[in-house]
């Protein structure tokens, strides 16, 4: 999509145009919204003074430190890119004192607040599903079960996920996760954990909105057969389907959840963040602090990176600490 801007339209599509095609669209956004702010007080962002690059950064949807980190580099960037084309006259970038420390003041509290899910929490979400399918989708998650974020892998382990009863790993409550590239990984869990996501294996029936009665169908309440597809958990309910459930039914079957529990923000992303919080503030209560090797050890538990967890201590711990 192509946004009509008004103010330096020329430099701002310039600037666009150095970046990657991906990089682009996502800058395009963060541009828009400076180009809207631009016009409402008259003033180039260049020309503004660092209380009003302050207020243009707090109409962000500033909902963690990553993300007002990633917006004020965009405008960082734009703004030494028009310092390099000679046309901001006192050669000043004000957003440069712009400190990490400054950014936490503007991650929405509202976000913040909602968007961590305690485990008390979930197990209260839980209570309010009646189908183990349902339940097991938020403990799986919670518990690190997603894979990589990339396309053609979305949601690979949650997919993927199979339990053998009659194998060493279910007895010592030991979950393998397997990519669609074919790579292996594997994570201890709870016996509650276990025993959720057995009993979702097990489910024979999805009841239909979420078991309420329902006037427009005829006996109120739909119960669709599951058929077992091999050892998976996961499946997609249909009297004649023997498939494993996909990304698409599970976003529409997320939007239904959050609609019986009454909280917009439990979504796959939040869900996989908290179980991250929940296990960095269970280590911290054992330890009374927390070291580099925690938040390490904690990606590598949630394959938080991607294989690299090395590369994404520090944006855990910039997460947990808005927490603790």
């Amino acid at each position: 999509m192509n946004f009509e801007f008004k103010v330096d339209a020329e430099i701002k599509h310039e600037f666009l145009d150095t970046k990657p095609s991906k990089t682009a669209r996502s800058n395009r956004f963060v541009l828009k919204f400076v180009d809207e702010f631009e016009q409402l007080i008259g003033k180039k962002i260049y020309n503004m003074s660092y209380g009003e690059l302050q207020e243009l950064i707090a109409q962000f949807k500033n909902s963690s430190l990553a993300t007002i980190t990633k917006n004020v580099s965009i405008l960082r960037k734009y703004i030494d890119f028009c310092i390099e084309k000679n046309i901001v006259s006192h050669m000043e970038n004000r957003l440069a004192v712009f400190t990490r420390q400054k950014a936490r003041e503007f991650v929405s509290r509202q976000a913040t607040e909602y968007k961590y899910i305690t485990r008390e929490e979930l197990m209260k979400y839980q209570d309010m599903l009646v189908n183990e399918q349902d339940v097991a989708l938020l403990e799986a998650v919670y518990n690190g079960i997603r894979g990589r974020t990339e396309e053609g892998a979305t949601l690979e382990e949650l997919i993927n996920l199979q339990i053998d009863e009659k194998s060493s790993n279910f007895r010592n409550n030991v979950l393998e996760l397997v990519k669609n590239n074919g790579n292996k990984r594997s994570i201890q869990v709870s016996d509650r954990t276990m025993q959720i996501l057995l009993d979702a294996k097990k489910q024979e029936f999805y009841l239909s909105n979420n078991g309420e009665k329902s006037e427009i169908m005829r006996g109120g309440i739909r119960r669709t057969p599951i058929n077992q597809v091999g050892n998976y958990v996961f499946r997609v309910p249909g009297s004649k389907k023997y498939e494993l459930i996909n990304p698409v039914l599970i976003n529409s079957r997320m939007g239904k959840i959050q609609r019986w529990i009454g909280n917009k923000y439990v979504t796959i992303h939040s869900l996989y963040m908290s179980g991250m919080i929940s296990m960095a503030k269970d280590l911290l209560a054992q330890k009374g602090k927390l070291t580099r090797d925690d938040y390490v050890s904690i990606c590598e538990r949630y394959d938080y990176g991607n294989g690299d967890p090395q590369k994404y201590w520090l944006t855990l711990k910039d997460t947990v600490q808005q927490y603790i």
